[in-house]
């Protein structure tokens, strides 16, 4: 009866943990979690691509998520955006596929995504070492991983 009584305590905490208006923030809740940006133009330049990026209007703006997890590796960064959110990710994945978006945090671009198909499900993977500063912002701004 024990374990019956286990499994019913888990079971419910896992539904109550997923359920929808979950609420993840980072743990200073003044600034935003990170902006989406759309690059206005891009040049070609000898010294590589030059991006100009419309700052003043952010695609998305990001203040909490519905879950965020660490990778086995524990520097990866799993995040599922709220409801809300992915919709206008998804939204902002069609009309940029094939093209970039840019992931800016604290003020600076921490990662240039080329969006290869839409997001359609509010999950964002952040790999390490491909990610490397956008995983490393993300555990840093949720007090995850911090000390491996």
């Amino acid at each position: 009866m024990n374990a019956l009584k286990a499994f019913a305590v888990f079971a419910v905490s896992l539904l109550a943990a997923s359920a929808p208006g979950a609420d993840v923030k980072p743990h200073d809740t003044s600034k935003p979690l990170f902006r989406v940006l759309a690059p206005r133009k891009i040049d070609q330049s000898a010294k590589g691509p030059v991006i100009t990026v419309d700052r003043e209007h952010p695609l998305l703006v990001v203040w909490s998520v519905r879950d965020v997890s660490l990778g086995r590796d524990g520097k990866s960064v799993l995040i599922t955006l709220q409801p809300k959110d992915a919709k206008v990710f998804a939204a902002a994945t069609q009309k940029y596929n094939h093209g970039l978006l840019l992931l800016e945090g604290d003020g600076r671009v921490l990662q240039a995504m080329y969006v290869t198909a839409p997001v359609l499900n509010g999950v964002i993977g952040f790999k390490y070492p491909d990610d490397e500063a956008a995983a490393e912002y993300l555990r840093r701004r949720f007090h995850i991983g911090e000390f491996r």
